[in-house]
């Protein structure tokens, strides 16, 4: 409920065209959490971190977001790129991509019915 409350204030202060992705990236920068990678999807184009959010990695940067493992402990940034808007760090290796927050991806998962 707080956070329902965090992102309701933010969208009324924002400027116009906020995204919802981009006000919970920002919430999540702000609250300073830990996280950690929860999936590294399609050799790096799509990293699902611990707090549920979806990020979509620029192609310069794919080389770098494909030797991520699982949970490498991140922490993102804002940055002034027009495509890519934040820069995503590992803690570890001080190594870094750069992205954007992209609604919720959905993995397939398997369908298994019995007979």
């Amino acid at each position: 409920m707080y956070l329902i409350g965090i992102v309701f204030s933010l969208l009324a202060a924002a400027p116009s065209g906020l995204k919802i992705e981009e006000v919970i990236a920002h919430e999540n920068m702000q609250q300073g959490q830990d996280l950690t990678i929860e999936e590294n999807l399609h050799a790096g184009k799509i990293l699902v971190l611990s707090d549920g959010s979806t990020w979509e990695i620029a192609p310069q940067s794919l080389k770098t977001s494909q030797s991520w493992i699982i949970p490498s402990a991140l922490k993102i940034e804002k940055i002034n790129h027009p495509a890519y808007p934040y820069k995503i760090i590992s803690v570890q290796t001080g190594s870094y991509v750069l992205a954007r927050s992209i609604a919720p991806y959905k993995t397939g998962g398997l369908n298994i019915e019995s007979s």
